[in-house]
């Protein structure tokens, strides 16, 4: 189609009297040439054919004259290099097309892969920035947490003593946190002088055996003023690090002073309780006083009648003075006991005989238990060792105990009013005292809750007697607890530590426990 273009054109233009028909055949066999090589070689023999016919002397003829042998030739010649130029022209192109196609999908793949890392890169910044966020609220509402509950937290390196405080640290020493560089000496240096080697102690124990401490000590604070903390530590060991303590401090000071007012709002009510027990036993106090009291106006009257004798019977009368001396010191005795139980004197313990105390306790009640018509049955060890305590609270234990049983048989008829009171050793090797009774007994789903404060299955009573006698046998390292008694009945059992055996830690005397000095002295009294 582009050789008989060029026919057409070439022939229109020689009516004209143009001749450059030579042109036209190049341009049909480069446009041949672009549609591939097998068109472009076509259009080249078709082109010299149609030069030769339509051209080329003698005109309409294939004829070729030898003159015309080097036009024809070079023609030809031309006709190639035009196939071979275009040719190569539209290989330069297809491959340059195929360059542009391959540089356009790079250029599409690069920019799909930039707007994924785009999308990926807004996405990690706002996961960062959540992340952020959330570090900042976690972070402040560690602080808070910290803040409320008066815990600091700090980590240390051993090697080196190098610290860090948390905010909250600062603020329980005291220090202001631009003035100072968290050390361990420095902490150190806060713990108070007699805790101070107890603290060494427990660092170095964790610190060489790799495990946990607990230690609770004094610090000074600025102004000289003492606050009571709790410092709690952990070993973290690493084979690719050094060895790293993490650890907390708890201030325990406002919690001392509120045990502080629980113990003395104990002691005052248990005081109270004494004093309204005292009110119910006047007829007992009374018995107790009245009897060495006759006794001193009878064997008085004995004496003057022994000394009007004449000759003066001397020998009697000194022996009725002497009994008058027994029997004023035994009114005096129930007198200070009296006093004791009224006194709002702190306690103090020492070595006691309890089974002494048990005599006195059932002295003191016998009135009232002759007048309820209860029976008092003993069963003491004579051996038995003295334990460390006060002798007034273990009274108060002993009263409300005696008192409790007398009651709980109060409406019994169809059997003995017994109350049997036994002292032994336990398998521990603790002294044990048991109250048991033969009343209307103890129901099981009460046994949980009887101790409680403020619970009661009397109408008339307020529910404390129990709770404060079990704080005072805790207080003085025992157990109390409650049993139903077979076949009826209730038993009471509370043991104590004696005084030659370890003495466990009480648990209510928590303004002792971390003063060695103090606990040494009164190892010592």
């Amino acid at each position: 189609m582009s050789v008989a273009a060029a026919i057409g054109i070439s022939l229109g233009l020689q009516t004209w009297g143009v001749h450059v028909f030579l042109f036209a055949f190049y341009a049909a066999v480069v446009g041949a040439a672009w549609i591939g090589t097998g068109p472009g070689c076509l259009a080249v023999v078709l082109s010299v054919l149609a030069v030769q016919y339509f051209f080329t002397p003698p005109e309409w003829s294939f004829e070729v004259n030898p003159e015309d042998v080097p036009f024809t030739g070079s023609f030809i010649i031309c006709a190639i290099m035009t196939l071979a130029w275009s040719w190569q022209r539209k290989r330069t192109e297809s491959a340059l097309q195929q360059a542009r196609d391959t540089l356009e999908v790079t250029v599409q793949q690069r920019t799909a892969e930039l707007v994924d890392a785009n999308a990926a890169l807004k996405n990690e910044n706002a996961e960062r920035r959540a992340a952020e966020e959330e570090l900042r609220r976690s972070e402040t509402l560690l602080a808070q947490g910290q803040k409320l509950s008066r815990t600091a937290s700090w980590t240390l390196q051993p090697t080196t003593g190098e610290m860090r405080w948390s905010a909250e640290l600062f603020d329980i020493f005291g220090t202001e946190r631009a003035a100072v560089i968290p050390s361990f000496q420095l902490f150190r240096d806060r713990v108070h002088p007699d805790d101070r080697a107890r603290f060494d102690a427990a660092v170095a124990m964790a610190v060489e055996g790799s495990t946990n401490f607990s230690c609770e000590v004094r610090i000074i604070v600025r102004g000289g003023a003492v606050r009571h903390v709790h410092a709690l530590g952990e070993v973290q060991t690493d084979p690719l690090r050094e060895k790293e303590v993490i650890g907390t401090v708890m201030d325990l000071t406002d919690r001392k002073r509120t045990e502080q007012a629980l113990h003395d709002a104990e002691a005052e009510l248990a005081r109270t309780l004494r004093l309204a027990t005292m009110a119910e036993l006047t007829a007992s106090i009374a018995h107790e006083i009245n009897q060495p009291l006759a006794a001193i106006v009878a064997n008085a009257s004995a004496c003057v009648r022994f000394l009007a004798r004449r000759p003066a019977a001397v020998g009697n009368a000194r022996e009725a003075a002497d009994c008058i001396v027994s029997d004023g010191t035994r009114a005096g005795e129930v007198i200070a006991r009296v006093r004791a139980l009224l006194s709002k004197q702190g306690p103090r313990h020492v070595a006691v005989d309890i089974n002494g105390i048990i005599a006195e306790v059932l002295e003191l009640l016998r009135a009232t238990l002759d007048r309820q018509r209860i029976a008092i049955h003993t069963e003491l060890v004579e051996s038995l060792p003295p334990v460390m305590g006060d002798a007034v609270q273990l009274q108060q234990v002993l009263v409300n105990l005696v008192t409790n049983a007398a009651e709980a048989m109060r409406e019994i008829t169809d059997r003995p009013r017994v109350v049997t009171i036994g002292s032994r050793i336990d398998a521990t090797g603790a002294a044990l005292v048991t109250v048991e009774d033969t009343g209307v007994g103890l129901d099981r789903q009460e046994l949980d809750r009887i101790f409680d404060s403020f619970y009661t299955t009397k109408p008339e009573g307020i529910g404390v007697g129990l709770s404060i006698s079990r704080s005072i046998i805790e207080a003085h390292g025992g157990q109390l607890s409650a049993h139903p008694a077979l076949p009826q009945g209730a038993r009471f059992c509370f043991a104590l530590p004696v005084a030659n055996a370890p003495e466990k830690r009480p648990a209510a005397a928590s303004a002792m426990r971390d003063h060695p000095r103090q606990l040494a002295g009164s190892a010592e009294r």
